[in-house]
């Protein structure tokens, strides 16, 4: 008889463990021209705060639950059209992206005096930062709204605040630029992959943006995120304040934007 108990509270256990194992997913991202590997692509499950980020050799590892099967995993970068495919169980498959054709900016080319300004949070509170660097090879995306005057400006540098604390000597660090839908992000408006290694320190880090010719003609929102390395843990600490403020985050690629209770220490510097 308690045999036979064992053996039923084993066979519960196995069954238990069958039906609550996540879904594993990995391979490769690989340009279809090119056939060389895509670094730095986001890998997630839409609004369902799940996902992850290839690395530098085009790699990805994802657990999904089994509560999201029914969904699609979307593999997306901005210099690639976007790529949905069924979640299942699959392991080193090799996933190709075909290249986005992108129009190039337009140059203008005027002999008017340039005026620059420096727009969005340009202080910080010494008490307050926000980790943005995933513990899962994810991404933590910090958007902050920047409103600029009534015209056309270009984009030259984008500037934030690191705050002591954290244990990192570089890190690849993206921008993005996001329409301004109701006082939140929308949609994406700059189609470049603008990412530049820079050395992590306390401080204000600048990326410099101007090669990229960058115009803008309404209010935006911009991005940064800070590539988790492959190989270590990371910690690094975006400043912050706690006034009012238009800044938002989401915590891994896809997911949803929440708007955070004060603002990112986030600024752009423009020429108009």
């Amino acid at each position: 008889m308690v045999k036979h108990i064992y053996l039923f509270l084993l066979l519960q256990i196995l069954v238990f463990n069958v039906f609550s194992q996540d879904i594993e997913m990995s391979g490769t991202i690989i340009d279809s021209k090119t056939q060389t590997p895509i670094e730095f692509v986001n890998i997630g499950v839409q609004n369902k705060n799940k996902g992850t980020i290839s690395n530098l050799e085009g790699k990805f590892y994802l657990e999904i639950p089994k509560a999201f099967s029914k969904d699609s995993l979307t593999i997306s970068h901005v210099n690639y059209e976007t790529l949905k495919i069924p979640i299942e169980n699959s392991k080193n498959k090799t996933f190709l992206l075909e290249p986005r054709t992108n129009e190039l900016p337009e140059v203008l080319i005027s002999n008017k005096k340039k005026r620059h300004r420096k727009v969005g949070v340009k202080s910080y509170n010494p008490f307050v930062w926000a980790p943005i660097i995933s513990k899962d090879l994810d991404v933590i995306e910090a958007a902050q709204r920047i409103n600029i005057p009534d015209k056309s400006v270009k984009v030259n540098y984008v500037s934030m605040y690191l705050r002591l604390g954290f244990e990192a000597d570089s890190s690849y660090i993206r921008i993005n630029f996001y329409k301004n839908i109701d006082d939140a992000p929308g949609e994406k408006i700059v189609f470049q992959n603008i990412v530049q290694q820079k050395r992590i320190e306390p401080g204000w880090i600048q990326l410099d943006l101007k090669s990229y010719n960058i115009y803008l003609d309404e209010d935006f929102f911009v991005s940064v995120e800070f590539i988790p390395d492959f190989k270590k843990t990371q910690e690094i600490n975006l400043g912050a304040i706690l006034t009012k403020g238009k800044g938002y985050s989401r915590r891994s690629s896809f997911g949803t934007w929440n708007k955070v209770s004060g603002a990112y220490s986030i600024n752009v510097e423009i020429e108009y």
